[in-house]
């Protein structure tokens, strides 16, 4: 199971660096695909701070383009090493949390981070649906081109 959620993991940083240089594409700013992208990635440090027990960001908050950039490097200097760390006996851990709501949960940290990766593939389409005609070319961040692109290097 760590390896899928380590290939999952570079998929999510492969897929998120394509989403942020389509929005970067655009003409004027599309202030709907930032919020979704800013949450996109201020969730990933949501999950990984209750996993790690540390205090949570806001799950929604403005940010620049530029912003976005920034917090996709600081996610992935985070939890590259976060990630790799795992092992096969670790990720069965569970995690007591709450969530925005405040109610009580607990999973492992599959389910948790399972969870994350298909919430931010959603979150992607929703954005790459909001590109359509004000970009040249799509993104195509598909699970399986990101395999594919892998196997070809």
């Amino acid at each position: 199971m760590k390896k899928q959620i380590a290939t999952l993991f570079e998929y999510e940083k492969w897929a998120n660096a394509k989403i942020l240089d389509a929005i970067a594409q655009v003409k004027e700013t599309d202030e709907k695909s930032l919020d979704i992208m800013a949450h996109i990635l201020l969730v990933q440090m949501v999950w990984y701070s209750r996993i790690a027990g540390v205090t949570e960001p806001p799950v929604w908050a403005k940010k620049t383009l530029d912003q976005c950039k920034e917090l996709h490097t600081v996610n992935n200097k985070i939890l590259t090493p976060f990630i790799a760390q795992l092992t096969d006996e670790s990720v069965k851990k569970e995690i007591d949390y709450k969530n925005t709501k405040g109610n009580k949960f607990s999973n492992t940290i599959t389910e948790i981070l399972t969870h994350l990766f298909n919430h931010n593939t959603y979150h992607r389409g929703q954005i790459v649906e909001r590109l359509k005609g004000k970009i040249p070319q799509m993104p195509i961040t598909d699970y399986i081109a990101f395999i594919r692109e892998k196997k070809s290097l």
